[in-house]
């Protein structure tokens, strides 16, 4: 299938690989770097824009250049990454490091099919590049995308893309190896604190967590399968919903209870960015401790801890410190509706479902 007439500054520079080196050994070192490393990519391959994820996923792991952030968007929200048509070329990525749309899909199909015409089409996107490489046995894929204007991805186009494959893979090892020490050294920080910490993947698995951590596991909060499992009913639902592939959990904290000891509250920290572990796989921290007779911290830190409104935090510390409801409004001169609705929202932001909980959720970030 020929392509359209392109400008010749849009083509493949003759240094491309020699610039690409270049710009993987920084995205190793500093991995917020892989959306400009794209970009390059992009630019130099006369590209629209590019996507880069894990073809065994939904998405979670998944970055764009900002030019694709729209398309991507619908591309995964309405999940075309379900059905999408591409994945026919996964064999050929597999076998010789690239797929091109004219690789397994014919012109009558792209003129029906809907992946075509309802999603790409709608951006102005029509053809593909997918550039394949293993890490740690994943197959991911550098998916390069042009306009109907910018034409196809020709053959001695691909030859040059398909070059970048295991440089992609060696910098994908890399860069795991230099997250997998950069959550290792989060954890440890936290053993020096004296708080229990524990990272999970995007799936909900734990894959890194300290010694402190460890000395709270046993009948009533345990690792099964990789996951963490509470005995107590509300606190085992909240632990699942950190395992469903719905992007940042909605859930700030949840309170194990103790047959013999007293709770577990723990404090579910979202790890966000291009920098949330790429390779390594951390996307949620988990910081725990145990309530007790500890000081309530001051309003400034309930705030910044939760985002709470200055209002909220003041509430939330007077009634973890022993204030009724009743009480906390007559002191600052609200109106009993205004205090529920002040709680109701502390509770929505917290995770705390009674006062109980906040109260050790409170206690626990004076530890």
């Amino acid at each position: 299938m020929p392509g359209l007439n392109h400008d010749p500054v849009a083509r493949l520079r003759d240094d491309l690989e020699m610039t690409f080196r270049e710009d993987l050994e920084e995205a190793v070192v500093d991995p917020v770097r892989w959306p400009d490393l794209m970009e390059r990519v992009a630019q130099a391959s006369g590209s629209e824009g590019a996507l880069l994820l894990r073809t065994d996923r939904t998405g979670l792991d998944a970055i764009t250049t900002a030019s694709l952030a729209e398309s991507s968007r619908r591309y995964f929200e309405e999940h075309w990454h379900r059905e999408d048509h591409r994945f026919r070329g996964l064999p050929m990525i597999r076998a010789r490091g690239i797929a091109v749309d004219q690789d397994f899909t014919t012109p009558e199909e792209i003129e029906r099919l809907p992946f075509y015409q309802d999603l790409l089409a709608s951006s102005g996107l029509r053809w593909f590049a997918g550039i394949g490489f293993e890490v740690k046995g994943r197959l991911w894929c550098l998916a390069l995308q042009r306009t109907v204007a910018q034409g196809l991805y020709e053959p001695h186009e691909q030859a040059r893309l398909a070059t970048l494959s295991p440089l992609l893979r060696r910098a994908g090892l890399l860069t795991a190896v230099v997250e997998k020490a950069r959550l290792a050294g989060l954890t440890e920080a936290f053993d020096v604190l004296g708080r229990p910490a524990m990272i999970l993947d995007s799936e909900g698995r734990a894959i890194r967590w300290n010694t402190a951590f460890s000395t709270l596991l046993g009948r009533d909060l345990k690792l099964a399968g990789g996951r963490l499992i509470a005995e107590e009913g509300e606190a085992a639902r909240q632990l699942e919903a950190l395992s469903r592939p719905s992007g940042r959990s909605p859930i700030s904290a949840v309170v194990v209870p103790r047959r013999d000891a007293l709770p577990i509250a723990i404090h579910v920290v979202p790890l966000v960015g291009p920098s949330r572990g790429l390779f390594a796989g951390g996307r949620t921290l988990l910081i725990a401790s145990v309530p007790g007779a500890l000081p309530v911290p001051p309003a400034a830190i309930l705030q910044t801890a939760y985002r709470l409104t200055p209002a909220e935090a003041r509430l939330a510390q007077a009634v973890s410190g022993g204030l009724s409801l009743a009480e906390a409004a007559n002191q600052f001169s609200i109106t009993a509706a205004t205090a529920r609705s002040q709680l109701k929202a502390i509770f929505a932001k917290t995770g705390a479902t009674r006062q109980s909980d906040l109260l050790r959720l409170v206690t626990g970030l004076a530890r």
